[in-house]
């Protein structure tokens, strides 16, 4: 089942259901049905402005030198690094300042961050808004000026490296900032980026100011660096406002990230997508939605119990790049008395929308006792997974570790029988570490994360 809608002269966007018929058994109890929904674009239309905002992590630890083996042996055999005990973990500290021969050679992730400004500064079209803000203790516009403006982002990137340094990060504050920022123009495609390295002061208020974005029709993307910072924060802010979520493990691979950013903005042909749930019979309730793909991840969605109206915010959709959903929707009972081949319900309207224009399809259900597709099956398996996994990491949070541990042994399981021998294993090693020591195992943890997202990119 696909309905299209027009976009703009060049550009139209479809909604398709697989299967046309949610398959249900023709019993007397409820059940559960699932249904794969894919939003697309065709090819074509223009690249439209961007009016980006980029937050910077700017406090101690990205100034950090990052050293090659052969300065660790010398810093080494100078006395300046140890090795000591941390909570029962031995790691390297530095005993004494990083001689200025070294860290002339051992630019820092800050370093880093600002050659991928410098990086992007050719690739800006003169309609293009552009913002920085450094946030560490405090949160400080830089620089907001347009693609014309070269000179000025330039300087303001430079002020990067010059200001004082905190020892914590207020990341929400950095990212009321951009918002403010952002709000002053209303063309072309509306997107934050967040770049941190470690822990932010006030987690939930991010995850409030990431729905206060998706409102606003301005995606909020993530860049962790490293083994130490938030992943299951970062992540949720992405996929709260249909941002895109990246992993770097080595603070040179920054410039490569930002510049992927705005090519990604570039690429942008729908704004703002949202999908609604509307018409849903009486005993019909949605149970999960889980993001198949660009990346695999459960979404939230916003509901109004009056209206009995379900809103999945999806972010901007990007041209080759359509958005796949599995929607698993508690259904009612069969109803009585159905005819031979089986009753058919709508389970509920299916609206895609994007600025003013709109498409709808009806999500049916049939009861007919058919099985479930196998790209259902399969698709099911990877939320399942993903589910478990998110769910270890909430017990992680609140020091349940014996428990985060069952969890990702379980996800383990959904993985081996996915053929995903790799995650598997992951998860496993995972699960020992936590249940033995209480700790995870930093960069392999937040790869783990991240690798797990990319299981959504697949062919339903």
């Amino acid at each position: 089942m696909q309905n299209k809608l027009r976009y703009n002269e060049r550009v139209s966007v479809n909604i398709h259901i697989l299967p046309p018929e949610m398959p249900l058994h023709p019993s007397t109890g409820v059940q559960v049905g699932y249904a794969i929904v894919t939003i697309a674009a065709d090819t074509g239309g223009a690249a439209m402005p961007v009016n980006w905002a980029v937050v910077a992590d700017a406090s101690r630890s990205m100034r950090i030198p990052i050293v090659s083996e052969a300065q660790f042996r010398d810093l080494v055999r100078a006395g300046g690094a140890e090795e000591v005990l941390v909570d029962g973990v031995p790691v390297w500290q530095l005993t004494t300042p990083v001689p200025e021969t070294i860290r002339a050679s051992a630019p820092s992730a800050l370093d880093h961050t600002v050659r991928a400004l410098h990086s992007i500064v050719e690739r800006l079209d003169q309609a293009d808004q552009i913002a920085l803000v450094a946030c560490h203790e405090q949160a400080l516009l830089l620089v907001a000026t347009n693609g014309a403006e070269r000179a000025s982002l330039l300087a303001g990137a430079s002020r990067l490296a010059s200001l004082d340094p905190g020892e914590t990060t207020d990341l929400a504050a950095g990212m009321r900032l951009a918002l403010a920022q952002i709000g002053q123009h209303h063309d072309g495609v509306s997107r934050m980026m967040l770049l941190t390295d470690g822990f932010t002061r006030d987690g939930e208020a991010c995850v409030t100011l990431a729905r206060e974005a998706a409102a606003r029709g301005i995606s909020v993307s993530t860049l962790g660096l490293g083994g130490e910072f938030q992943d299951e924060l970062l992540t949720r802010i992405a996929d709260l406002s249909g941002g895109r979520a990246v992993y770097v493990r080595q603070a040179n691979a920054i410039p490569a990230a930002v510049a992927a950013e705005l090519e990604a903005a570039r690429q942008v042909v729908a704004r703002s997508l949202q999908l609604t749930l509307t018409h849903l019979p009486r005993g019909c309730a949605l149970r999960y939605v889980t993001r198949l793909s660009p990346s695999l991840a459960p979404l939230e969605w916003e509901e109004d119990p009056v209206k009995r109206h379900l809103l999945i915010r999806l972010g901007d959709l990007e041209r080759g790049r359509p958005v796949r959903l599995l929607l698993e929707l508690v259904a009612p009972p069969a109803p009585p008395h159905p005819p031979t081949e089986g009753a058919r319900v709508r389970l509920a309207t299916l609206t895609a929308q994007s600025g003013n224009a709109r498409v709808a399809t009806n999500l049916i259900g049939h009861y007919a006792g058919r099985l479930q597709p196998p790209a259902i099956l399969d698709a099911a398996g990877r939320a399942s997974a993903v589910r478990l996994q998110r769910r270890a990491a909430a017990a992680i949070m609140t020091a349940d570790y014996h428990g985060a541990a069952q969890l990702l042994h379980a996800a383990a399981r959904r993985f081996a029988d996915l053929g995903e021998t790799d995650l598997a294993e992951a998860c496993r090693h995972e699960a020992t570490m936590l249940a033995t020591t209480g700790q995870d195992t930093g960069a392999n943890a937040r790869a783990l994360t991240y690798a797990t997202r990319r299981l959504g990119e697949y062919e339903a």
